[in-house]
């Protein structure tokens, strides 16, 4: 199966975000996130940083359709090779949006972020992988970046 088509359009209170424009199959290769790696060292206020290392990061400008993937507690798409690729963790229904729980990436302490998901499932704060609950982290193992997993 090929890359599956995907869409940016408005999110409700996320603001932007990708839509699938056709239906994905649980375990497809969603969308591979790109940018430049940098350092911690390195960062700048312009740049928009997913962290990918426990000092390494994946940086843009904000003109990469992986910058508008918005974050999910429910989320539909992980990293489920330990890769920063996002793939399905369930079948996605045509005009769904693409979603990725945050936590699953960064472990800088004291990173907190106002959660706007809507979800049932919503923790209502997105904090750092060190700062979920044993629980959380538990479950969401299998969907996080490689150097998060032994942590």
């Amino acid at each position: 199966m090929s890359d599956p088509k995907l869409e940016t359009r408005p999110a409700g209170l996320k603001g932007r975000g990708v839509f699938a424009l056709e239906p994905i199959n649980a375990g497809h290769r969603i969308l591979a996130l790109e940018g430049r790696v940098l350092p911690t060292s390195a960062l700048s206020d312009d740049l928009l940083a997913l962290q990918i290392g426990q000092d390494l990061w994946l940086c843009s400008d904000g003109s990469l359709l992986d910058d508008l993937v918005n974050h999910s507690c429910d989320a539909n798409a992980g990293f489920t090779d330990g890769e920063p690729v996002l793939y399905a963790l369930r079948d996605i229904a045509a005009g769904e949006e693409i979603c990725w729980d945050y936590s699953t990436s960064i472990s800088e302490g004291g990173w907190t972020l106002d959660c706007r998901c809507g979800s049932a499932h919503c923790r209502g704060i997105v904090r750092s992988w060190g700062e979920l609950s044993a629980t959380e982290r538990v479950r969401l193992r299998g969907h996080c970046l490689r150097y998060l997993r032994d942590k």
